[in-house]
């Protein structure tokens, strides 16, 4: 039997997708292919670059210098809801932050794509360094790894043991 389906006009048409829906798809084909073509490893370090300009741009700019946990933290919760995210802050101890989402703004397309989560990496790294002069940031548990939640931790100085693990900024 031969496939029936009318291509053109007058052909049944589903809802197009939304603005997100189809940029959201465009993000994960792009970074899936990434990941493909130069592996896993590679397509976190290009993805990264545009987390770092992404957090140097006014898009993600923390106005001033000399910025507290508070203000970090409140201000990188902004913009991910502004972008579809669902960011809080879990706890914040002296200079250290610690945040959960359950709702990527990549929305299912981060699922399986690990590179994705250097977005959040850069993101909150170049805003929190460039607020207070240097951070740290650990993604501890991804929804793209299949965690039922992302948990990110921000440290806005360095560590005197230097135990933890994660990326540094500086500002």
């Amino acid at each position: 039997m031969t496939d029936q389906r009318k291509i053109g006009p007058g052909a049944p048409v589903s809802d197009p997708p939304t603005r997100a829906e189809f940029f959201n798809r465009m993000i994960g084909a792009l970074s899936e292919t990434i990941e493909d073509v130069v592996g896993v490893e590679d397509a976190e370090s290009f993805i990264g670059v545009v987390g770092r300009r992404i957090g140097n741009s006014d898009l993600a700019e923390l106005r001033g210098r000399d910025c507290d946990a508070r203000q970090v933290a409140d201000h990188l919760v902004a913009f991910k809801a502004q972008i579809g995210g669902s960011f809080r802050v879990e706890k914040i101890d002296g200079d250290c932050i610690i945040f959960s989402n359950g709702h990527c703004p990549f929305g299912k397309e981060v699922v399986g794509r690990t590179s994705l989560c250097q977005m959040t990496t850069n993101v909150f790294g170049r805003v929190a360094a460039n607020a207070t002069g240097f951070a740290r940031v650990h993604v501890a548990e991804s929804l793209a790894r299949g965690d039922a939640r992302c948990l990110v931790k921000v440290r806005l100085s360095k560590p005197v043991d230097d135990i933890d693990d994660g990326q540094d900024f500086y500002g």
